[in-house]
């Protein structure tokens, strides 16, 4: 068993069924590490990717397994994952469109993207404001436009209170059994 945190992001739900077992996912800007020991727990091989040393270190030291990378995704030029890496990339509340590029190179062919963040609505209820760490409106959906829509939402979201955007695909280039 892991970490005892706050639940996951519930847009994991919605990705479950998309997931084989023992997929080996990032879990990027993972701040408390939530999201990839939920993923961790159910059986597969995650990497921990933050910029706070901290926050791993403590990730590190009471889960049974991963890989911790600890890094400044922000630099110019933009951080550099390994290209076709990973089955699936998640990344929840975080936006720095310099990195898309980077994102999308590391998803293996048939791989998946699991993102949310929030829209530019947030801003007229709440923080962020600052329109970099914003979505425009269907950003997600013209960002992954190489991958297989498999579940999107953009508006407010009740649980959250929060306006969001999700998106869920599949990288093309993939062959079907």
């Amino acid at each position: 068993m892991t970490l005892s945190l706050s639940p996951p992001a519930a847009l994991l739900q919605h990705a479950l069924p998309y997931l084989n077992s023992k997929n080996n996912i990032l879990d990027l800007a993972c701040g408390s590490g939530r999201n990839g020991c939920y993923l961790a727990d159910l059986g597969h091989n995650l990497t921990y990717l933050d910029k706070n040393e901290t926050t791993l270190k403590t990730i590190k030291e009471q889960v049974t397994s991963g890989l911790f990378i600890q890094a400044d995704l922000e630099t110019t030029p933009p951080y550099q994952l390994k290209k076709s890496e990973y089955d699936a990339v998640v990344v929840i509340r975080y936006l720095h469109r310099e990195l898309m590029p980077t994102i999308i190179d590391a998803i293996k062919p048939g791989g998946l993207i699991i993102y949310e963040t929030f829209t530019h609505q947030q801003a007229s209820i709440g923080r962020p404001k600052n329109p970099h760490f914003l979505l425009n409106d269907r950003e997600l959906v013209t960002i992954f436009k190489d991958f297989e829509p498999l579940y999107q939402f953009e508006g407010f979201d009740e649980q959250q209170q929060a306006f969001i955007g999700q998106f869920i695909g599949r990288k093309y280039g993939y062959k079907q059994a």
